[in-house]
């Protein structure tokens, strides 16, 4: 197995065992114990199919009305944290791969990368 491939199979286990996997996956489980979360988190599904389909002006401000009440509910407001912060991390490792591959991005006038995150 080559050594790239390793630690691939490395960072897989380390995401799988991080923090944000398990937040998310807690935070999931909490959102579908809650009949009350889960009627406001269907209901914004289905608006936002309709708005694939059909992206009306009525039903896009349905969708946003629909998205409003479901992050008020505690535990999709927990799940959507949760989300987010594992989706950072995800995001994080994708441009360190990216940087990786393409080399450092030069940006503005800094002329050397000094972790500015632009």
């Amino acid at each position: 197995m080559s050594e790239v491939i390793k630690k691939a199979a490395e960072l897989a286990d380390a995401i799988a065992k991080s923090e944000e996997l398990k937040n998310l996956r807690s935070a999931e489980q909490e959102l579908l114990a809650d009949p009350e979360a889960m009627e406001l988190y269907n209901e914004f599904q289905r608006l936002q199919q309709m708005a694939q389909m059909a992206g009306t002006p009525e039903v896009m401000q349905q969708l946003e009305e629909a998205y409003k009440k479901f992050a008020e509910n505690e535990k999709a407001k927990a799940f959507l944290e949760a989300n987010q912060q594992f989706g950072a991390m995800l995001e994080t490792i994708n441009k360190m791969l990216q940087e990786a591959i393409e080399g450092p991005k030069q940006h503005g006038s800094c002329g050397s990368c000094g972790g500015c995150g632009v």
